[in-house]
C-alpha cells in the first residue's frame, strides 16, 4: 500500500497544486467583490474576505460544505447576482 501511495504522490501533488491555485484565484476575486462587507448571520471576524488569510480559510470552509449556502446568503444582501454566480462557480 505504501508503494502505491508513493507511486501516486506526483498525481496527488499536482491535484493539490491546482486546488490551491483555484482557491487563490477565488480568494482574490472574493476580496475584490466582498472585501468591505463583514456582517451577517454566518459572517464574523473569522469568516469573511477582509484579508487574504480569512478569505482563504473561508473558501476552505466552503469546500468542506460547512454552511457555504448561508455564507452565500449573507453576501447576497450585498451583491445579489454576483454572489450567487461566485459561489456556484466556486
Amino acid at each position: 500500500m505504501l508503494k502505491t501511495l508513493y507511486m501516486a504522490y506526483n498525481n496527488i501533488a499536482n491535484t493539490m497544486t491546482i486546488f490551491v491555485l483555484f482557491i487563490f484565484v477565488f480568494t482574490v476575486a472574493g476580496m475584490d467583490i466582498f472585501g468591505s462587507y463583514q456582517e451577517g448571520d454566518e459572517l464574523s471576524q473569522d469568516c469573511n474576505f477582509s484579508t487574504f488569510y480569512l478569505g482563504f480559510s473561508t473558501l476552505i470552509r466552503c469546500s468542506t460544505g460547512e454552511n457555504w449556502n448561508n455564507i452565500m446568503h449573507d453576501y447576497y444582501a450585498v451583491n445579489k447576482t454576483i454572489s450567487v454566480i461566485y459561489f456556484i462557480l466556486y
